[in-house]
């Protein structure tokens, strides 16, 4: 089962580029659900979390990429699986490469967020609500990838709509 979920993740981003450019005000969120793990995998141009999409240049920048960062650290802040699951932080992995000195692959700065979480009672995890949207505010919406035991799904979440359930 674990083969699966490193396959559903590694296809997760490779269908989601059939569907996704790099397009400002919107961002990906995959999530996977396997046995008690929650994963939720968060992309956003960087330029709609810090108002740039390059290295920061002064002090001022320096410390707006900071508090982005700090929210990134925080993902309690930015999600909220079904309370009844029971999900508890795992680990956390951000890549941020234009964010901490170094360069974009592809000309364009997007920050990645990955979030593993155990949930005690995952046969009550139905839904996700999504408050980055409310930390960043130059995101718009978010595009979703859901895989887990009762199959696959996509949607989207804004503002008027923060819920993904499945």
């Amino acid at each position: 089962m674990k083969k699966l979920s490193v396959l559903l993740l590694s296809l997760l981003p490779t269908l989601a580029l059939a569907q996704h450019a790099h397009s400002h005000g919107v961002g990906r969120l995959d999530i996977v659900v396997e046995k008690n793990q929650l994963i939720l995998a968060l992309e956003i141009p960087q330029h709609d979390l810090v108002g740039f999409e390059r290295a920061p240049k002064n002090a001022r920048e320096q410390l707006t990429v900071q508090a982005v960062l700090e929210k990134l650290k925080d993902p309690a802040r930015l999600f909220v699986p079904t309370a009844a699951a029971q999900c508890a932080l795992l680990e956390q992995k951000i890549d941020a490469p234009l964010l901490s000195g170094g360069q974009a692959a592809d000309g364009h700065g997007d920050v990645e967020a990955r979030y593993v979480y155990a949930c005690a009672k995952p046969e009550a995890l139905n839904d996700v609500q999504v408050k980055a949207l409310n930390e960043f505010k130059r995101v718009r919406s978010l595009t979703l990838s859901f895989a887990g035991p009762k199959g696959q799904k996509a949607g989207k979440v804004d503002m008027r709509n923060p819920a993904f359930a499945w």
